[in-house]
């Protein structure tokens, strides 16, 4: 390409010549009875075509070229070839080609051989070996006693192949087909393999179908041999330019002496995950000032084994499974939503106590100034429907409405407001047994004052900008009638007369990086009789370097001298190591796990990795692993060994779980795909 960009610089010091549909540029150009002969530097161009060579031949009445010495041809914007000599018919895309090297920029795969023909469709090869290594020296290459390289759908088809590893041949393929580049088509993908000792010899099989490139359905058939087996299936589409979605189904049968063994309480796992996600639903009907948008996440499933089998790679799951639907309407002034969520206990013997949201109902108004411009008002009204088959089930309304009043002081140094709220809330129960009455209603008033400072200063070698706040809640009144559960349902938290510090500073460096943010914040009540003060909350964020970060979020209890919430995280990015931290303390919540990765070069295409998520209370890792990858640009495998703890559900309705530990191996060949191979053993206890 950089010879080409010469020859048009310095196109003022050759001969050029106009022949129809071909342009020929070349040191030396003489045409004799229709037939063109250029020499030196020769650059050609058609519409398919981009050439230089040493010498060309052309016959302007039968379209036939010849070319000779050291030829380059440009097809396209990823087709690229090499030859000695080549006879080619332009106007037929017929030819001839000695010597010949072919590649495809995408995919970096090359093709070589000693003579190829080529038509409007293929390239046909005898006696050829490509790769997408090294031409010099290819880590693995395959030979083949004759080949076709589709040039439309970029699919390469090869006979009697023999795959090499260096210059070892390794197997005998008589026939093999892969694509060159990164199109999507109708195949199989990358199957999985492996060994489970109680589950014995594991295979699945990707079956592809890309008949659109608006959708794409797949199927995964496995069996396990000492288990069973099934089949899941996904379907993907995008119906619009601004939505996407799939569907997933599957099923998983077990052996009937499989099913006996572990106890399990379904013989069949089955299940189905639905996802959509799409703006501008309504809003293009509506108008164009109004924005919306709707998103479903939907699943189902009899037991979790069907997410525990879906693949090979063990995974930690939530013991509810959460199903979401929501829709939101909104433009300058108003928000309206509309969201459902089903949950699924895959720990319980059935779903009838679950609590579900279906739906809730929401309506805010956007702040706006009524009156004067500093007198501003919102408004926000829900409503939820709390159901379920067996229990009490409530209907519950809500309504909140601040009205704000905004001053500044001290030449707008010093801003403060006033706030007038009212909550109210009615609760309408279903199931009775269990509360004494069928309804409870609740409404309070308070007031907020609050008074900030906003100011920055430029230092010498940095910036620094601070925050300095407070909130004072004054209740007014709250009044209650009927029964009130606020344990099951939504929690109804009372204003009690308070005062809020809050401290936010940001530092930046010389070059306008923020380095340092640190927020600090400290409710005070006056009428507690148990303790005046709210846990602390404190929050800092540094970045030490571009490649150095850290931050943590304590909440700390005065009640109880003790810490009852924190989140640290730190990280590590440099050119050969990758280190990621993290810590997670929450006493409300009973969680205090710390999860952990790390990754490092350890020679020039070879790294070491390792993850960990550690329970400390419980002291057990709920998964960990440790690998060593290897990759090239023409291929990788990784090695892994990892554990993992994962639930299922017994006959009995109890759960229970599965300590899984095995090594795994990923095996890739570009672009022809790869292998994965697992082999694992597994231990059930109760939880």
């Amino acid at each position: 390409m950089h010879k080409i960009a010469l020859f048009l610089a310095l196109a003022h010091l050759f001969l050029f010549a106009d022949i129809q549909d071909v342009e020929m540029l070349a040191q030396s150009v003489r045409q004799e009875n229709g037939t063109v002969y250029a020499s030196g530097d020769v650059l050609l161009y058609s519409q398919r075509y981009l050439i230089t060579a040493e010498r060309a031949v052309y016959n302007t009445t039968s379209k036939d070229l010849e070319l000779f010495g050291n030829i380059n041809i440009l097809r396209g914007s990823d087709e690229i070839s090499r030859s000695e000599y080549v006879f080619l018919n332009l106007e037929k895309d017929l030819g001839d080609f000695s010597q010949f090297f072919f590649f495809n920029q995408n995919s970096r795969l090359w093709l070589r051989c000693n003579e190829a023909v080529v038509n409007p469709q293929y390239y046909i090869t005898q006696k050829s070996i490509t790769s997408s290594c090294d031409v010099e020296e290819p880590d693995w290459k395959i030979g083949f006693s004759s080949g076709e390289l589709n040039r439309e759908s970029k699919f390469l088809h090869v006979y009697n192949a023999l795959f090499y590893i260096k210059d070892v041949p390794i197997f005998y393929m008589p026939y093999f087909a892969f694509p060159t580049d990164k199109t999507r088509r109708t195949g199989l993908l990358r199957p999985e393999t492996g060994f489970a000792k109680d589950e014995g010899v594991f295979y699945m099989q990707p079956v592809y179908f890309a008949p659109s490139e608006a959708w794409d359905f797949e199927l995964d058939p496995q069996v396990r041999s000492e288990r069973g087996g099934g089949i899941y299936s996904s379907f993907r589409f995008a119906d619009s330019p601004y939505s996407n979605g799939y569907f997933t189904a599957g099923f998983f049968r077990e052996s009937e002496i499989y099913k006996k063994k572990e106890d399990l309480r379904n013989k069949v796992h089955y299940g189905y995950d639905f996802f959509y996600d799409r703006s501008s639903v309504l809003s293009d009907f509506i108008g164009h000032d109004v924005e919306d948008g709707l998103k479903a996440d939907l699943k189902y499933l009899n037991d979790v084994d069907y997410l525990n089998l879906k693949t090979t790679d063990p995974e930690t799951f939530d013991k509810l499974v959460i199903s979401r639907l929501n829709y939101f309407l909104r433009d300058e002034d108003n928000y309206m939503g509309i969201y459902a969520k089903y949950f699924i206990d895959t720990s319980a013997d059935n779903n009838d106590k679950t609590l579900q949201e279906l739906p809730t109902v929401q309506y805010h108004k956007f702040l706006d100034s009524i009156l004067v411009n500093n007198l501003q008002y919102s408004a926000d009204a829900q409503y939820h429907n709390y159901y379920r088959k067996t229990g009490l089930e409530a209907q519950q309304f809500e309504m909140q409405l601040p009205l704000t009043f905004h001053w500044s002081m001290l030449d707008e140094s010093l801003r403060a407001s006033l706030s007038e709220n009212i909550y109210m809330m009615r609760v309408n129960y279903d199931g009775l047994d269990s509360v004494p009455e069928s309804y409870g209603q609740y409404i309070r008033n308070y007031h907020i004052l609050s008074a900030y400072t906003d100011l920055a200063k430029a230092y010498s070698t940095f910036y620094h900008k601070i925050y300095f706040g407070t909130e004072y809640i004054i209740p007014s009144f709250d009044k209650q009638k009927g029964y009130l559960d606020r344990d099951e349902f939504v929690p109804i938290h009372t204003e009690e007369e308070q005062i809020t510090f809050q401290l936010k500073q940001y530092f930046y460096d010389s070059k306008g990086q923020k380095r340092l943010i640190h927020s600090l914040k400290q409710p005070y009540y006056f009428e507690n009789s148990q303790y005046k003060y709210a846990p602390i909350e404190n929050k800092i964020e540094i970045a030490l370097t571009s490649r150095v970060s850290l931050s943590n979020e304590v909440q700390y209890s005065h009640e109880s001298s003790k810490l009852v919430k924190s989140l640290t995280y730190a990280s590590y990015k440099g050119d050969n190591q990758q280190v990621y931290f993290s810590h997670t303390y929450n006493k409300v919540e009973d969680n205090n796990y710390f999860s952990l990765n790390f990754e490092s070069k350890v020679f020039k295409n070879s790294s070491i990795f390792a993850e960990i998520q550690y329970d400390i209370d419980d002291s057990f890792a709920k998964s960990w692993n440790v690998g060593f990858l290897h990759s090239k640009r023409c291929w990788d495998y990784r090695f892994v060994y990892k554990e993992d703890t994962t639930p299922k559900l017994t006959s009995s309705g109890k759960a229970s779980s599965v300590d899984k530990r095995g090594v795994y191996l990923l095996f890739n060949l570009y672009p022809l795909g790869g292998v994965k191979y697992e082999y694992s053993v597994e231990n059930s206890r109760d939880l």
